[in-house]
């Protein structure tokens, strides 16, 4: 029996986004993943557990936060592991300059409605909708699957993007209701996919299949990196894969940047940073011209 959860574990909702489908779209970042992948520029959505997150440059040194901790943490002292931080939220009420905050918050299906209501009338104009993305959002199938009744009754679309690592047979029933499915392939090398990201890929691979077989419009995305994938055999690899198993499919090579080591900073998760190079606009385009000789067709929503 399929199963409706009321709450789920958000740790954004991003307005007027425009990389994640089509027109002007609200995107939902949800929690959870079981990838860790080297390069993640989201490490705050890795578990469900609500973090702490201290943006030291917008720290004036006020010591509001301190005053009002149950602990007395200074704010230096808040993300150290060794510290008894409670995450408790007392610091973010009270601190003026917005340098603390809370990621991975509790949010009910009506919290999450009443801002997609209030962008509706720009989903209706621009021809957008809601993209879940996270995190791995499939994770959270149940609470997917209660937001999904209420966006159809309002005629909204919707849209996911997924890292393809997650129980198929759980979320089979609400596939079909996606207008558009985001899958990465992070690399095509059993053993070199566990080394980047921790995990399987077969799981991953098994799933684009089966999504593919429903009719499903779906875009492979490949987030890229000259160390890791941006070879011409995995490149060859990837498009002979969907070539031979979606071949209505279409691709988009994503640029590795880092972006998100300012996040590893504030949730104060340096050690765990990892740098790689951002490919040259020429390597990317011969990237896509690989995928171009075996007639998958490029894409590009950044």
């Amino acid at each position: 029996m399929t199963q409706l959860t009321n709450q789920g574990v958000v740790i954004q909702m991003q307005d007027y986004s425009i990389h994640d489908g089509d027109g002007v779209r609200t995107t939902l970042f949800l929690a959870g993943c079981k990838l860790r992948c080297q390069w993640c520029a989201n490490p705050e959505s890795w578990t469900q557990q609500q973090k702490l997150v201290f943006y030291r440059h917008k720290c004036i040194g006020c010591m509001k936060c301190a005053q009002a901790c149950p602990q007395k943490l200074m704010p230096c002292e808040m993300l150290r592991p060794n510290k008894k931080c409670m995450v408790c939220g007392a610091c973010v009420h009270v601190c003026t300059q917005k340098a603390l905050d809370l990621a991975c918050t509790l949010k009910s299906v009506d919290d999450v409605m009443k801002k997609i209501e209030r962008d509706a009338l720009f989903f209706r104009y621009t021809g957008g909708g809601i993209t879940f993305s996270g995190g791995e959002p499939f994770l959270q199938h149940n609470f997917i699957r209660a937001l999904l009744v209420k966006l159809e009754e309002l005629g909204i679309e919707s849209w996911v993007e997924t890292c393809g690592f997650f129980d198929f047979e759980a979320v089979k029933d609400i596939l079909p209701k996606f207008s558009h499915i985001f899958l990465d392939i992070k690399h095509m090398d059993r053993q070199k996919h566990i080394h980047f990201t921790g995990c399987d890929n077969k799981i991953i691979l098994d799933n684009a299949k089966k999504i593919y077989a429903l009719g499903i419009p779906i875009t492979i995305r490949i987030p890229t990196m000259v160390e890791v994938n941006l070879d011409d055999e995995n490149l060859k690899n990837t498009a002979i894969f969907m070539q031979e198993h979606l071949p209505n499919a279409d691709i988009e090579l994503l640029p590795y940047h880092e972006l998100g080591k300012a996040k590893y900073i504030s949730l104060g998760m340096e050690d765990k940073f990892v740098a790689f190079t951002t490919p040259t606009q020429e390597q990317m385009n011969h990237g896509y011209e690989i995928f171009e000789n075996h007639g998958i067709q490029i894409v590009e929503y950044r």
